[in-house]
């Protein structure tokens, strides 16, 4: 699952790189420039949200020893709904809900290159819905139906669990509301590279 995400995230990168160097014209050069700070974005907000969702698929290992499919889990809302509440934050991240950091990079990525070049990021669109479908069946398989019989000792997140995942997410929430902060960190680089391209 975190194998096809970063695929898809890093593929979103391919197009925005994609629509800077196609511009061809300079009025196309403003959404090429989006487009790139879409890229810096994706790649770092993949790096949070990609670790998160690691670090939570090693809790669910940890617990259950050495079960790792999906087949193997199933009604943990019932036994650890903290686990599950701050993981399906790191899922929605992922997938790019507005709010969370996902979404800031890959809407820039979309709004840039889609004046540069329509019908390929009109098809890399079409990864939100698989990434979606993706999720709603992972959660639905993990958090919901009856609590499978391997998971009825699973503890909730311990303390020291929650000092891990807490300040990742609060970090999601804080870029996905107001990710200028961000902006103001790389946007001398983006400013550089568009001028290469130029």
């Amino acid at each position: 699952m975190v194998a096809y995400l970063s695929i898809n995230h890093l593929g979103y990168c391919m197009l925005g790189l994609f629509a800077l160097a196609a511009s061809p014209v300079v009025a196309a050069r403003v959404d090429a420039h989006a487009a790139l700070s879409g890229v810096f974005m994706q790649i770092f907000n993949h790096g949070i949200t990609a670790a998160a969702l690691f670090y939570f698929v090693g809790l669910l290992e940890q617990r259950s020893g050495s079960r790792r499919r999906i087949d193997d889990f199933g009604g943990l809302m019932q036994r650890t709904p903290l686990l599950c509440g701050w993981m399906s934050v790191a899922m929605f991240s992922s997938l790019g809900l507005p709010g969370l950091n996902g979404f800031i990079g890959e809407f820039l990525i979309f709004k840039g290159s889609f004046a540069v070049a329509a019908p390929f990021t009109a098809i890399a669109v079409i990864g939100l819905l698989v990434t979606a479908i993706v999720f709603a069946r992972a959660m639905q398989a993990l958090f919901s139906g009856p609590l499978a019989e391997s998971c009825s000792a699973f503890p909730d997140l311990l303390r020291s669990e929650k000092l891990v995942v807490v300040p990742v997410t609060l970090l999601m929430f804080a870029i996905g509301i107001a990710p200028q902060f961000m902006f103001n960190i790389f946007n001398t680089t983006v400013v550089h590279m568009a001028r290469l391209f130029a």
